[in-house]
Parts: structure tokens; sequence; C-alpha cells
């Protein structure tokens, strides 16, 4: 192997074995300037960061915001209607005393956080989440109202008054 190199390193010193000339390449052309392995990228997106989540704010909180604009939106179609009395209570302060026939309808009497009695229909209102009343049973009042649900999606919910007996 060293006789090899000292031929070699012989012949370049002696000038017998000489490199041949490269002619000047051209100016590239376009497509030649992009190598091949780069000719096949997609160009980026273009970012809207004006409607950008912020990956440091809660999740839930963005959930739970969307689903409060839903709500007041679907709210403010009932701010044409009067409002109903027993709107002004929660639900779970509302105590259903009775149920009686007028007719062919059934129609129940609510008692208030006061104290003061009300009677109620099917169609009537009660409740702070628009809760209306679907059905009057013998001894129940179905109501249904709107809730937000853990996904920020706003839902119908049904809750039920009981008539609660007291035996004294």
């Amino acid at each position: 192997m060293s006789r090899i190199l000292f031929i070699f390193f012989g012949l370049l010193i002696s000038g017998q074995y000489a490199f041949a000339e490269v002619p000047a390449a051209a100016a590239p052309t376009e497509d030649e300037a992009v190598p091949d392995a780069m000719q096949h990228l997609v160009k980026a997106p273009e970012i809207d960061f004006a409607n950008m989540r912020d990956p440091f704010a809660s999740y839930l909180a963005l959930v739970a915001s969307r689903g409060r604009a839903i709500l007041d939106e679907q709210r403010s179609r009932f701010e044409n209607r009067d409002r109903e009395i027993l709107e002004n209570f929660d639900l779970s302060t509302l105590k259903l005393v009775g149920v009686y026939s007028m007719g062919e309808d059934r129609v129940a009497m609510v008692e208030g956080p006061t104290g003061k009695g009300y009677t109620v229909r099917r169609g009537n209102y009660m409740g702070k989440n628009n809760g209306l009343i679907e059905k009057i049973d013998f001894n129940t009042v179905f109501l249904v109202e709107q809730i937000i649900n853990p996904a920020g999606d706003v839902v119908d919910n049904q809750v039920t008054l009981t008539l609660e007996e007291v035996n004294q």
C-alpha cells in the first residue's frame, strides 16, 4: 500500500499525472436553483392570530363563556314576553304544595320562598333558567329548562317538582 501511495505522489510531483479541467457550468435556471428535495415542499398556511385561542387560558372557561353567550342569545328571544313572578326564584326554593283539576286541565299550587302561594298551569314559566311547565301529573310538575352542558352546548334539562306529603 505504501508503494502505491509513493508512486501516486511521485507522479503528482513530476507532473505526469494531470487533472482534467472541468468546463464552467452555465448559470442555473429557476428549476435547477431549488434542489429536488425542496421542490415538493408545501407552503405553510396563513395563521389568523386574531381568532387564535390562548393556549394558557382555561378551555373550560372558554366553553362556559361560549355557552353563556348562546344561552343569553336564546333568552333574548323570551325578553319580548312578560316575565312571570315565579321566574325570579330558583327552582330549588319553590315547593309544590298541591295539584287539583280545573275542568279538563290540572293546576298546581306552588309555594315561593316567602311562603306565598301561586297557581301554575301547563305553559307557564318557573325558575331562573326559563323552566317551561310541560305537564302536570297527579303529584308532579314536569318542567324543561335550558342549561349549559360540559361541552358548552345549551341543552334541555327535565326537572320535576314533586308533591311532598306531610304526615302530622
